[in-house]
C-alpha cells in the first residue's frame, strides 16, 4: 500500500479563510462599482441646471477713460450681477429665492455680504424662477462700491439661493470654476453637445 504524504486535504479554518477572501472581493467590487455609478451620476445631473452671471455697472465710462478703474480711483461706483439659470435636467425642479453677493455659501459663516435681491419680494413670479424648463434670467442686488475696489468685486461670489434654502455659486468672469466642479462642468458641457448634435441629425 501506497501513501502520499506530499498532499493533505485543507482543513476547515483554510476553507473559512478563502470563502471569506471571495465575500470580501465581492463586496469590495460591487462598492466600488456602486461608487463609480455614483460618481458619475453626480457629475452628469448635479444640480441639474447652470448658473451664469456677468457684472454691469454705472458710474466709470470706460469708452472716456480708455480703460477700466484701478486702485488710484476715487469715487464710487453701483454695480448689479445679472443672472442666468440653464436647466441641464428637466426633472429637476428648483424654485430661485434670491440673488447674493456674499463670501461664502454657508448661512453661518457667510463671511462679508455686499447685497441681496429677494426675487419673491421683488413679485417675480414662481414659474419664472422655476428650473426645469426655459432660460431663467434675473437681476441681482445694486451695489454702492468704491471704483478703486472695482477688481475685487469682479471677484466677489455671486450666488443664487433656492427656496429649501441651498446655495448655488454662479459661474462668472472672476469666479471660474476649478478642480471637482471644472471637470463637471467640462463633462456636462461635452455630454450636452453631444445631445445636440444627435438631435439635430436626426431631426
Amino acid at each position: 500500500m501506497l501513501y502520499d504524504f506530499g498532499q493533505s486535504s485543507p482543513g476547515p479554518l483554510s476553507f473559512w479563510m478563502e470563502t471569506l477572501s471571495i465575500f470580501l472581493g465581492d463586496v469590495f467590487a460591487s462598492i466600488f462599482v456602486g461608487g463609480s455609478a455614483y460618481v458619475i451620476w453626480w457629475i452628469l445631473k448635479y444640480p441639474g441646471f447652470r448658473v451664469g452671471a456677468n457684472w454691469t455697472f454705472v458710474g466709470w465710462d470706460v469708452n472716456k477713460m480708455g480703460r477700466l478703474p484701478n486702485a488710484t480711483d476715487a469715487g464710487e461706483m453701483e454695480f448689479m450681477p445679472n443672472v442666468a439659470v440653464t436647466s441641464r435636467d428637466m426633472g429637476v425642479k428648483k424654485i430661485i429665492f434670491a440673488v447674493w453677493v456674499r463670501e461664502r455659501p454657508d448661512p453661518t459663516d457667510p463671511g462679508e455680504i455686499l447685497g441681496k435681491h429677494d426675487l419673491q419680494a421683488a413679485g417675480v413670479p414662481p414659474e419664472a424662477r422655476t428650473t426645469g424648463g426655459d432660460l431663467l434670467k434675473f437681476p441681482g442686488p445694486r451695489i454702492r462700491y468704491p471704483a478703486a475696489k472695482f477688481q475685487r468685486i469682479m471677484n466677489f461670489p455671486i450666488f443664487v439661493q433656492t427656496t429649501d434654502g441651498e446655495f448655488f455659486q454662479a459661474q462668472s468672469p472672476g469666479n471660474q470654476p476649478k478642480g471637482i466642479a471644472r471637470l463637471r462642468f467640462d463633462v456636462q458641457d461635452f455630454v450636452d453637445g453631444a445631445r445636440r448634435r444627435i438631435f439635430s441629425r436626426l431631426g
